[in-house]
């Protein structure tokens, strides 16, 4: 953990003291809300996924061990909540993009909810660091050389790891197919 504040207040948060739980919310909610509104734009719905973010951090808090800042957790947290909302409010916009869209063999794609579905319960079929590339490059619409450096990879190595979380995912999207025409 980086500074014996964030430990002071962690401590308080997870006896459940109501002062440390306000203080962290008035803490960290505008930065919280600056970094999410970059993302979608959408104000209520940047709004929304702050709120989902603390209501989350309260949920996971037992699991939290302080190895990082409170802030670097809440951010971690917070990307999942946006790439949630990309998938749900994008989906058919996000595959129709991406080679992705190639591999899934949807005939279909009116019902963008649908697919949202699908593509939401195959995600998390799929092995995290499989899970956490595709949504990095196809949610977050990071180049290969930035995800590199956010997992500290090589090029090679994220290029390399994408060309298996395509494989995985297309399979594993054959198979939900398959269980759906039974």
């Amino acid at each position: 953990m980086k500074n014996e504040k964030d430990m002071k207040l962690l401590a308080k948060l997870k006896i459940g003291n109501p002062r440390a739980v306000t203080q962290w919310f008035n803490n960290y909610h505008n930065r919280m809300f600056a970094l999410v509104v970059q993302k979608v734009s959408n104000p209520q719905d940047a709004e929304e996924i702050v709120q989902q973010t603390f209501l989350n951090c309260l949920k996971h808090l037992p699991l939290f061990r302080g190895n990082s800042s409170i802030w670097t957790w809440m951010n971690s947290i917070a990307r999942h909540e946006i790439a949630d909302y990309f998938r749900k409010k994008y989906a058919k916009k996000a595959l129709k993009t991406t080679h992705l869209f190639d591999l899934l063999m949807i005939d279909d794609v009116d019902d963008s909810t649908e697919v949202s579905e699908k593509v939401t319960k195959v995600l998390k079929r799929m092995r995290n660091q499989y899970q956490e590339i595709l949504m990095l490059k196809y949610i977050d619409n990071k180049k290969v050389a930035a995800i590199a450096t956010e997992l500290g990879k090589s090029i090679k190595a994220v290029e390399s790891d994408l060309f298996r979380a395509r494989k995985e995912f297309k399979a594993l999207w054959a198979i939900s197919r398959v269980f759906e025409e039974q």
